[in-house]
């Protein structure tokens, strides 16, 4: 192992290193085998559950939302996104705590 890679070494606590496995593994399950029974909205998530996912507030949703760079729709007085916009969050790096 060279200094190099020992600078790229993180701690994290065994119960934390826990919860973002299980964050890990239900994004992957929901993912790979969308089911109608699990997300009956099919395409889309509440933003409850879009929060808990990308580790954010309801003021990051509202900014991604004013700049257009995440589009919602609302039923009621609650928001809903399409899981895709959710997914391309992940993988570009927006979701913290990863």
């Amino acid at each position: 192992m060279t200094t190099e890679d020992l600078s790229r070494l993180v701690i994290v606590p065994y119960e934390r290193m826990e919860e973002l496995l299980k964050k890990v593994e239900r994004i992957s399950e929901a993912i790979l085998h969308p089911s109608s029974e699990k997300n009956p909205l099919g395409e889309y998530m509440p933003e409850k559950q879009a929060k808990e996912i990308l580790s954010k507030q309801s003021t990051w949703f509202w900014n991604k939302r004013k700049s257009g760079e995440l589009v919602g729709r609302k039923a009621g007085n609650q928001w809903y996104y399409k899981v895709s916009d959710i997914q391309k969050f992940i993988e570009n790096g927006e979701k913290s705590g990863l």
